[in-house]
């Protein structure tokens, strides 16, 4: 489990949704979650720098500390029987439109997402009230933006929500696009 865990990241790495910092993944196993650690380069982990913690935020197995939005992960994982993955991005682009994005834009964004795109109003990164806010927007959607931080997206595996924060990603091109196209059209000669 842990080498396609750390394929995963390392593909969010790759494709700029992660930075060598920032981000955070997880993988639910039973009653066990696989998380990756605060602070520590993301291409570069190994399966010995990875981190199971229980569903109370203990780490049962594992050198270094999780990441510190452990508790959204965990609280996602307890409202929602039905996801075995959370991603956690900061791209850029999805954050900064937040409530602009229109995930009826791309026809099959509305298949793979499953939802609509919820957004939470900022609250500071790494707290219980990010956690809980954050897990109740996702009781309805599958993918959420955290105003002025990130993106959040669950799934049954780490394929399904890897893949929802690409389509949000690729929803934010669209708005962004479309957006630019009507202020060149209202102001061609």
């Amino acid at each position: 489990m842990e080498e396609e865990f750390l394929r995963y990241v390392r593909l969010l790495y790759e494709r700029g949704h992660i930075t060598l910092l920032s981000g955070n993944v997880s993988a639910k196993s039973g009653d066990l979650i696989l998380i990756t650690p605060t602070n520590w380069p993301k291409p570069f982990l190994t399966p010995e720098d990875l981190v199971w913690i229980n569903l109370s935020g203990e780490v049962v197995k594992g050198r270094l500390r999780p990441t510190s939005e452990w508790r959204l992960h965990v609280e996602v994982y307890k409202r929602r029987q039905d996801v075995g993955a959370v991603v956690h991005t900061h791209d850029v682009l999805p954050t900064v439109l937040a409530e602009r994005i229109d995930a009826s834009a791309l026809s099959e964004a509305e298949a793979y997402l499953g939802s609509g795109v919820a957004v939470v109003p900022y609250i500071k990164p790494g707290t219980r009230e990010l956690a809980e806010a954050a897990a109740e927007a996702l009781i309805h959607s599958n993918v959420a933006v955290l105003k002025r931080h990130g993106v959040v997206a669950v799934g049954r595996d780490l394929a399904e929500a890897v893949n929802r924060v690409e389509v949000l990603a690729d929803l934010a091109k669209a708005t962004l696009y479309t957006t630019i196209l009507k202020i060149v059209e209202k102001y061609a000669l």
